[in-house]
């Protein structure tokens, strides 16, 4: 596992392990991998060693995450419609073959028919005005750490006028 560098309780700085929580680029890079490959998340998290609800939790934290995961299901999504195409094709033009002799790429392997295409259905059910939903209903884009710190601070600035905190303790 690699080592990140945090605060220790002195505040001075020092080497550690990541916490077993923590999910590493290596895993988030596999599971990605996975999820364009299958556009299941279930199994995408099971093969890349992680459980489904950590990924979610993943996903809500981090807005890189979610965004390389929206690509990946989009990549997903177009693999799995070419596919299809491809697969037709073969059926109308009685091709199961290359030009070279060499048997066609499969670009679906574990799913039938029916399957591909309920999937494409769910998918396409999902998106709104050419985009998929947000993560967060409602919410326009994820608020930056700055956004945050500044909405704490002014809440905090509300309870200690309410209180009549006046910054030396009480």
């Amino acid at each position: 596992m690699e080592a990140t560098v945090r605060s220790g309780n002195g505040r001075v700085m020092m080497r550690a392990k990541p916490s077993r929580r923590e999910i590493s680029q290596e895993k988030r890079d596999a599971f990605l991998g996975f999820l364009i490959e299958s556009c299941n998340v279930t199994w995408s998290a099971r093969q890349a060693g992680l459980c489904k609800a950590s990924v979610y939790k993943l996903r809500r934290r981090d807005a890189a995450f979610a965004a390389a995961w929206q690509d990946a299901i989009e990549t997903g999504y177009v693999r799995l419609e070419m596919g299809l195409v491809e697969a037709a094709l073969a059926l109308v033009e009685g091709k199961a073959e290359t030009e070279d002799g060499d048997a066609a790429p499969r670009v679906i392997e574990a799913l039938s028919m029916e399957q591909a295409i309920q999937l494409l259905e769910r998918y396409r059910a999902t998106v709104k005005a050419g985009r998929a939903q947000s993560v967060r209903p409602g919410a326009k884009r994820m608020p930056t750490a700055e956004e945050t710190d500044a909405a704490i601070l002014e809440r905090l600035e509300i309870l200690r006028r309410q209180r009549g905190w006046n910054g030396q303790g009480r």
